[in-house]
């Protein structure tokens, strides 16, 4: 459109639109988005309208009463967006106004009005289908459910389209910035093996509750992933946090608050009829599959939170329980990320960088592929000094394969990530980036040597294998509210030790009761009898029991205690009469188990 043409069309609108008559209703703005199978426009208007509806096979009138549109709006708006060609605007007398929308073969559309809420005024929605791409994609994630190899990850990018989410100083949209994010995610997994990874959506448009859910279901997915930016008041807070479904109170009052606010999401994007009796809400189904569902979910968020440490500050240590309405997936392993505070000046500059998205996408993947990984597949390692091949089942080196603790290096490989080095040396990610002063973004070079394991202290006398007898299983009874994480930490041990004790795998129920295995301590052995005191009865007087006493040092745990004394840490607890939570301070004197005689 030339200059001409401009000056034009502003003297058209000028002799078009009437001017504001007294207690008539103004069309502020007309806004659209448009998504792959449908077209959302919206009408703002300053108060609540009156509308009839005229349709045709391929447009639909609107006729609105008492009605003028803002100087500023233009007589027609040309979309051509999935099911929708133009828009026109035409005044009618007595100060009524048409709105006609041109579609396209096969559109089908629903009309409705919104109540002003927040900052949102009055509005007039009008979203075009086309149900036939629906039923395509429809069908499409079907196929990807039936016929996959892979495991299934559904990236949910929150809000979207008429909801920005969290805002910024600076103006930055949460809804843009964990788009970012997801996408990255999405590459990310999508280029390593195992894992297939979908958007909810791939663009600036609102998808309801229900769709989001549904779109999970129909692809079958092992994992549910919604990301967000966090905001309060308070531009000093901080941090990135976790959450996952509760079926009955928020574990804390900043965690109810985020859930109710995550929850007004589907009315201010503009999503009536949804929600308060839909399926996913259903309380007989929440009842069977739920519980089980929500272990799986803290063990796959607990981890994220162990590899989101190495990026942002965390907010809150533990995985935090909300009833989020996006997470109510019953038979689907589901989580919330709060990757950081759109709200604090530094987050929000963070949020907007590009390296800082992908680090918080790497960091998630990670927590993906171990999460998937536990227990791990049957895989080969070297055995230390000999280079021999042993099975590793479960994440675990079979006992007679390991040898006494040996510092050694691993060359890194073409396809190698520092996941695949864990897993194969029984480690960690974090324990690897410690050990190598590495960031987890530094690239791994083939054949850079890695050390995959820590230096050993000095070690006493190794005693020979046929002084060693049969290990002693101790047992716990799991309790309400326990999960393999807790009962792992409180007994010094790892999930995947305790899945390999109990011939358990991941993703099995852990039923009140059930009696766990939780350690193999030696039984204690017994002491050779000089000839002399054979000779006098053949029984040695016992060496009394001395009590011991450690005396904490600045960055000592209770695990680092009960490791150095070969004890677990809720032998520590009983003795001393601490809880599990309970600050450690510096100089305490703990009391320790005697000894074995």
């Amino acid at each position: 459109m030339n200059r001409w043409s401009h000056i034009t069309l502003a003297v058209l609108m000028f002799l078009i639109w009437p001017p504001l008559a007294s207690g008539a209703t103004e069309i502020i703005n007309l806004r659209y988005w448009a998504a792959p199978d449908h077209t959302r426009v919206v009408l703002d208007t300053d108060e609540e309208v009156q509308f009839t509806v005229e349709k045709s096979d391929q447009s639909v009138s609107l006729n609105l009463k008492h009605v003028v549109p803002a100087q500023t709006l233009p007589p027609e708006f040309v979309l051509n967006k999935p099911g929708i060609r133009k828009v026109v605007l035409s005044p009618l007398p007595g100060g009524h106004m048409q709105i006609e929308f041109f579609l396209a073969k096969g559109a089908e559309t629903n009309i409705f009005k919104l109540k002003k809420v927040e900052d949102k005024p009055y509005r007039l929605v009008v979203d075009i289908t086309l149900p036939e791409v629906e039923k395509e994609n429809t069908q499409a994630r079907e196929k990807v459910k039936v016929s996959r190899k892979d495991k299934i990850i559904v990236l949910d990018p929150g809000h979207g389209g008429e909801d920005p989410g969290a805002r910024g100083r600076q103006g930055t949209n949460e809804k843009d910035v964990v788009l970012e994010i997801g996408k990255k995610l999405r590459d990310i997994l999508n280029a390593g093996e195992g894992t297939r990874a979908f958007l909810t959506r791939e663009g600036d448009y609102y998808v309801s509750f229900k769709k989001r859910l549904s779109m999970a279901r129909e692809l079958g997915a092992d994992l549910f992933i919604s990301i967000h930016a966090d905001a309060a008041k308070n531009r000093k807070a901080s941090g990135s946090s976790v959450y996952c479904l509760s079926n009955g109170a928020a574990s804390s009052e900043a965690a109810k608050i985020l859930a109710r606010k995550e929850n007004m999401a589907d009315i201010i994007g503009g999503v009536l009829g949804e929600g308060k009796n839909s399926e996913e809400s259903d309380p007989v189904i929440l009842d069977m599959f739920q519980n089980n569902t929500i272990n799986k979910s803290k063990i796959f968020g607990a981890n994220i939170l162990d590899r989101l440490c190495l990026v942002n500050d965390i907010k809150f240590s533990r995985v935090q329980e909300a009833p989020f309405r996006v997470l109510k997936l019953p038979e689907i392993p589901a989580v919330l990320i709060e990757t950081a505070y759109i709200s604090n000046p530094q987050e929000e500059k963070n949020l907007c960088d590009g390296a800082y998205q992908a680090r918080i996408a790497e960091t998630i993947a990670g927590s993906v592929r171990e999460f998937f990984s536990l227990p791990a597949e049957t895989a080969s390692v070297a055995s230390a000094g000999e280079g021999k091949s042993v099975a590793k089942v479960k994440g675990k080196v079979p006992a007679a394969a390991k040898l006494p603790p040996k510092a050694h290096t691993y060359k890194a490989k073409k396809g190698d990530t520092l996941q695949k080095i864990a897993a194969l040396h029984d480690t960690d990610v974090s324990t690897l980036l410690k050990l190598n002063n590495m960031k987890l973004l530094d690239t791994l070079f083939v054949g850079k040597v890695l050390k995959v394991t820590p230096d050993p202290e000095p070690e006493e006398k190794e005693v020979p294998a046929a002084a060693k007898l049969p290990p002693k299983a101790h047992t716990y009874k799991a309790k309400k509210g326990d999960t393999l994480q807790k009962i792992a930490a409180l007994h010094d041990t790892d999930v995947g030790t305790l899945l390999k004790l109990n011939n358990m795998k991941l993703l099995d129920t852990l039923f009140v009761g059930k009696v766990l295995k939780v350690t193999q301590d030696p039984e204690p052995e017994e002491k050779e009898v000089p000839t002399a005191s054979r000779a006098r009865g053949g029984k040695v007087p016992k060496a009394k029991a001395t009590p011991l006493v450690h005396r904490v040092k600045k960055g000592e745990t209770l695990g680092k205690v009960a490791k150095k004394y070969q004890t677990n840490i809720a032998t520590l607890l009983k003795l001393n009469h601490l809880k599990l939570h309970e600050p450690l301070f510096v100089d305490r004197e703990l009391k320790l188990p005697p000894p074995h005689p």
